[in-house]
């Protein structure tokens, strides 16, 4: 009985716990993010489309590193998967390497942003394409499209980290 009961208190420190205002939050910063990249997406592909709003785009790309700035620490601060990774290490490492690419993410849109604000002057047409795309603008839509492949990246190991940790703490039915 004795053993029993001290599994059952090794399993309820690892289980998740669900705060609802901070999944209500997390609910906001989703759609929001989801908004603005979808906007962007829209307004990067086809480059004509870029070369027409790049004065939106500089904007954007300033509101994307501002959302990422709330997104990132919405899931710092909560730690939503803190006290289910606590007990396995391999769990653990893989949050803390996932933890740590919030900074590189959110430093490569800081960049973006910036790269975006100064590409919109003095920089050479891209022959062949009407509207013309400056050589900067189109360097910056570039790295734009390297940046959403790794934040897509970042989020879906996120996410299979959540769904194994909850995998761990609940079972996986047969």
């Amino acid at each position: 009985m004795e053993g029993s009961n001290m599994a059952s208190q090794a399993n309820n420190s690892r289980r998740l716990s669900v705060n609802a205002a901070f999944m209500q939050d997390i609910k906001n910063d989703n759609r929001d993010l989801k908004i603005l990249m979808d906007r962007l997406a829209v307004l990067t592909h086809p480059r004509e489309a870029a070369a027409n709003h790049w004065p939106e785009l500089i904007q954007l790309f300033s509101d994307l590193n501002d959302q990422l700035a709330l997104h990132f620490g919405l899931e710092e601060a909560y730690g939503y998967f803190d006290q289910a990774l606590d007990a396995d290490p391999e769990m653990s490492i893989a949050a803390e390497t996932l933890r740590s690419q919030h900074a590189v993410l959110f430093e490569d849109s800081r960049h973006l942003a910036e790269a975006a604000a100064h590409a919109c002057t003095g920089d050479a047409p891209i022959e062949g394409v009407t509207p013309e795309v400056t050589t900067a603008q189109e360097k910056v839509l570039v790295r734009y499209d390297s940046f959403v492949k790794q934040f897509h990246e970042h989020e879906e190991a996120e996410l299979k980290l959540i769904l194994d940790a909850l995998d761990e703490d609940l079972g996986v039915g047969d």
